[in-house]
């Protein structure tokens, strides 16, 4: 794989299942580099093993729902210049009718159990916010007045002036009801049973700023009243009503901890009873010690409830019964995109090591196989597969990673991959940073050192206080591995990372004698001087509050201890990892005489390299090969302090 290959890679979203359960419908989309932009469109693919068929060639066509009646199905569609939009196709095809006209555009679109209204959210901007001709330009808007933290996300710019709120819409007329009103983000409606109740998250708490819980409320559509029915110490997400309509099962994250150690803590599948003059003390059913669920809708079945789970670099669908007992339903060296259910079929997008998406059905005979979207990229060019390795750290800790080989009998240069987060994973996922780097002939290590999510709570909050000791040791045994067994060069070992990989890129850099280069990419390099715009206070959770720590943690000063090339990489629109703390990594760089060079993107958000412009990830995927040829291979500059 190439980076001009990115435009061959099909990225599946959830799919729907008709209510017969005879076919599925999921949007399918792809970077079109020549155009700069994404496109999406829907598939109809018949469970029964037949041809999938295109259903729709919109501009981006996603988050397709059957009704329950199986009559309409409700998808939301972008076209240039607007937000998107709920469409409604009829089963049997036609032009679909457009239902929204928001000027920001709509998420979350699902159906009344009665095939009527369809809830969804939508933010709603200020007057004279946003929207043209009344703010012709964003310089012309008036001064916004804040008085909080919490007034930016990265990826969407300022979001006190508008908040996301929860909608209905009348299928039959068109008619929408706005049911929420308060200045807070609102998320993740759920309909009752009986269709008269919606839940939905939001977090209205005085102090949402600094303490970053969410809680679950129950809006009564006829009543016209709504209810919190959590007590504020979870950062819940998803609900979901029970079968009966008694109780509502939700994602939450604990948010204990004085520093707000919600980030490293596991999320867990709770429930709790409705109908109480007050909150009832939530149940959890999963165990936060061994089971991090993953932050997607869940499924109650009559046995259960679906949910998808983070498991050593897999993503499992499993079922949670009642008294907590979990079990495997689609599980593997894969990971579940989105999955749909109906009468014991499941229908899931999986993905692998090769397979950026495909769907399968899943019954209690087995699986199987119905699309195969991956065939152009696999017609470009063989994939490197994913070698899973397991070794042991210097201090005697348990490691896990996977190690892709090119073709040959080497020695190769060696390119170690750091995740960010650090509470993320690496895992079963075809990476297109990987596959560049191993076509033109790196081995390529991937690991999930402590502080990595995945493999149980005490994994993930190792590394609280802890930044740059026991991490290094594992990603090290993991260049270990790669060296001794997929014939790795140790003299030529570069190390990337973006966000907390960003960090130890530059950590490594400055104080590790293993490596000859690094990318420093959308990096925190100086720890008492973060401004990052979120509600993680990063810095005192995974540092400290001692300014000498903070000062001796940050990779900045030992920028005249780097002995290596090192290319910073920054997005000129990151509220995570501001690029004023790259720009400041690469000038001390500069100024003490070491090469390095500054690659910065315009506009670019801090996930850019996933969903940034399609140019945007080409170039860097470009110049990251370009980087490492550079420096790794024979004729480049490694172990060098000049230029």
């Amino acid at each position: 794989m190439k980076a001009a290959d990115l435009g061959l890679i099909q990225v599946l979203g959830s799919p729907t299942l008709s209510p017969d359960g005879q076919c599925a419908v999921v949007s399918v989309e792809r970077a079109d580099l020549a155009a700069d932009r994404y496109l999406a469109d829907l598939w109809r693919v018949p469970v029964d093993g037949g041809e999938p068929s295109r259903l729709t060639s919109g501009e981006l066509d996603r988050e397709p729902r059957w009704s329950p009646d199986g009559r309409w199905l409700a998808f939301t569609r972008s076209v240039p210049g607007s937000g998107p939009q709920i469409h409604l196709l009829p089963h049997d095809g036609g032009t679909p009718r457009v239902l929204t006209s928001h000027p920001l555009g709509v998420a979350s679109p699902r159906w009344s159990p009665d095939s009527t209204t369809i809830a969804y959210v939508a933010r709603v901007p200020e007057p004279g916010r946003y929207v043209a001709p009344i703010a012709q330009t964003a310089s012309s808007e008036p001064p916004r007045r804040i008085t909080g933290l919490r007034y930016r996300e990265d990826g969407v710019g300022y979001v006190l002036d508008r908040p996301k709120q929860v909608f209905t819409v009348a299928v039959a007329d068109g008619a929408v009801t706005q049911h929420t009103t308060e200045a807070a983000d609102h998320d993740c409606p759920a309909w009752s049973p009986d269709g008269t109740r919606l839940a939905f998250v939001a977090a209205r708490h005085a102090d949402r700023d600094t303490v970053p819980a969410r809680d679950v409320f129950v809006r009564d559509l006829g009543e016209r009243r709504t209810t919190v029915v959590t007590r504020t110490d979870l950062r819940a997400s998803h609900p979901a009503f029970s079968a009966d309509g008694d109780q509502v099962y939700f994602l939450g994250t604990e948010t204990g901890g004085e520093l707000n150690e919600t980030y490293f803590n596991p999320t867990s599948l709770w429930v709790t009873p409705l109908g109480g003059a007050e909150p009832a003390p939530a149940t959890r059913l999963t165990d936060p010690a061994t089971t991090d669920l993953v932050p997607q809708p869940l499924t109650v079945t009559g046995t259960g409830v679906l949910a998808l789970v983070g498991r050593r670099g897999a993503v499992d669908l499993v079922q949670v019964a009642p008294d907590g007992a979990v079990a495997d339903v689609v599980a593997g060296p894969t990971q579940v995109l989105g999955y749909d259910v109906r009468e014991g079929l499941v229908v899931a997008a999986v993905a692998s090591d090769t397979e950026a998406g495909e769907l399968h059905a899943v019954t209690p005979d087995g699986s199987r196989r119905l699309t195969s979207f991956g065939a152009p990229l696999a017609a470009a060019g063989p994939l490197a597969r994913m070698h899973e390795v397991s070794g042991t750290a210097a201090d005697g800790y348990p490691v896990h990673g996977w190690v892709l080989r090119p073709e040959g009998d080497g020695p190769f240069p060696v390119v170690l991959a750091v995740h960010g987060g650090p509470f993320r994973a690496f895992g079963w996922r075809l990476l297109d940073q990987a596959q560049a780097c191993v076509d033109v002939g790196y081995v390529v290590v991937m690991g999930n050192p402590r502080g990595s999510s995945g493999y149980g709570a005490e994994h993930g909050r190792a590394v609280r206080h802890a930044f740059g000791d026991v991490d290094v040791q594992d990603l090290t045994a993991l260049v270990d591995l790669a060296v001794e067994d997929f014939a790795g060069d140790p003299d030529r070992v570069g190390v990337i990372g973006a966000s907390y990989g960003g960090f130890m890129a530059a950590w490594l850099a400055a104080r590790s004698d293993r490596f000859a280069s690094a990318i420093v990419d959308r990096a925190t390099v100086e720890w008492n001087d973060a401004d990052i715009d979120d509600d993680v206070d990063y810095t005192h959770l995974y540092i400290g509050t001692d300014p000498e720590v903070q000062r001796l943690k940050s990779p900045l000063t030992y920028a005249e201890d780097v002995a290596i090339p090192v290319l910073v990489v920054v997005a000129e629109q990151d509220l995570r990892c501001p690029p004023a703390q790259g720009r400041r990594f690469f000038s001390a760089l500069h100024r003490a005489g070491k090469r390095t060079e500054l690659l910065s993107f315009p506009g670019a958000s801090h996930m850019f390299h996933d969903s940034g412009l399609p140019r945007h990830r080409q170039a860097r995927l470009d110049a990251i090969i370009e980087w490492f040829d550079e420096t790794l291979k024979p004729g480049g500059n490694g172990r060098s302090d000049a230029g």
